[in-house]
């Protein structure tokens, strides 16, 4: 069992137990983000923990440094599509806590194809985040930054930077090591 198996058995972490567990981790360059990464969740108490799971969030995919994109979603039949996250509603969200129901991934599902884009919104860069150097998935339109850190060959821990909220959102990058088929 790898370590980060053993700390998301415990369940629920709090935001410094999680940011402990981040600083440990090494970092990673960006060759190494190249592909796309099946995402989940790492519970933290906060406000957007369990949002992007309840419209089926698939993960990220890195085509290369100055083409990312940072939303895959699955729609009914399994099939992915990317979103702009220009059209999320993040900061409702963190308000809204109905957002996260089943209603609601009914109405986003429904309403996907307008949210829907053909082009990268972010691009990938090395920063500077809690005095380590690493892989930085960086929004284009929105004050977001997504720092990673290498749990193992295959396996990322990500923190979302989002500039004006203080707690830090978390999740983990598992590498997609088969090809899924283009996303729409």
């Amino acid at each position: 069992m790898t370590t980060l198996e053993k700390i998301l058995q415990k369940g629920e972490l709090t935001s410094n137990e999680a940011l402990a567990l981040f600083d440990r981790l090494d970092t990673v360059d960006q060759k190494f983000m190249l592909g796309r990464w099946h995402g989940s969740g790492l519970p933290t108490n906060h406000p957007l923990d369990g949002l992007l799971e309840t419209y089926n969030w698939y993960g990220k995919e890195f085509v290369d440094a100055d083409h990312v994109n940072p939303l895959l979603f699955a729609d009914a039949q399994g099939k992915l599509f990317k979103v702009n996250p220009a059209f999320m509603p993040t900061a409702l969200a963190m308000r809204l806590p109905a957002l996260k129901s089943q209603a609601a991934k009914g109405l986003f599902l429904l309403l996907s194809p307008l949210l829907r884009t053909t082009k990268s919104k972010a691009r990938l860069r090395l920063t500077e985040y809690r005095g380590k150097v690493s892989a930085t998935m960086i929004y284009d339109n929105l004050p977001i930054h997504d720092v990673f850190r290498k749990v193992d060959e295959n396996t990322l821990m990500g923190v979302m930077d989002l500039k004006g909220v203080e707690q830090p959102f978390f999740f983990i990058l598992r590498r997609d090591v088969q090809s899924l088929g283009e996303c729409t």
